[in-house]
């Protein structure tokens, strides 16, 4: 089952450049890939110029000298999937929309993320009577912090429940072993 969302760019007090993402629009995976990897205007324009996404990845643009198109087995690795650009469909382009819109129509959406004037990630729920933008860094904090993760991994995208939780912090608490470890060994070093 698909998560899907709509991300947005706010062009005016009431003009929002909208693409559809049909994939994981959930806060630990969009909403973290927005904060992470677009957070300028520029970076935001990008996206947004590929059109309505199959889903989306820290990479925008596949390598132009190898195979990439929406079937899986020709999808290069860690791009993000674009309707128009890789299956060629028409009419997948950003479309400029009220802010009415987006939420008359966010009950068939998980979540609306818009990309303020303000240069902010903020977003609000599918299928909730409160449409008020919320803050996603907030938010994404404060997934993690429901399990026990002070912060966020650097780098990861993807759901969040108990066992994956227990996972992280297990690795976290390795690498900080790790770290210890190697200062002890500078200091008997240096004694």
């Amino acid at each position: 089952m698909s998560t899907r969302s709509f991300i947005a760019r706010q062009i005016d007090d009431d003009t929002y450049r909208t693409i559809y993402c049909h994939m994981d629009g959930y806060l630990t995976y969009n909403g973290a890939l927005l904060l992470d990897c677009y957070n300028t205007p520029e970076k935001v324009d990008e996206l947004l110029n590929l059109g309505d996404l199959s889903f989306l990845t820290s990479k925008l643009n596949p390598d132009p000298s190898k195979p990439h198109s929406f079937d899986y087995d020709m999808r290069q690795e860690g791009v993000t999937v674009a309707y128009g650009r890789d299956r060629g469909e028409k009419n997948t382009g950003a479309v400029d929309l009220p802010m009415e819109y987006l939420q008359r129509n966010a009950r068939v959406m998980a979540y609306c993320y818009v990309f303020t004037k303000d240069n902010e990630w903020k977003y609000f729920k599918g299928g909730m009577s409160d449409k008020t933008l919320k803050d996603v860094k907030t938010d994404v904090d404060r997934e993690y912090s429901k399990y026990g993760i002070s912060q966020r991994p650097e780098g990861y995208y993807g759901f969040l429940n108990e066992e994956i939780a227990e996972s992280m912090k297990a690795e976290m608490n390795e690498s900080i072993a790790d770290i210890q470890d190697d200062n002890n060994l500078e200091t008997i070093e240096h004694s």
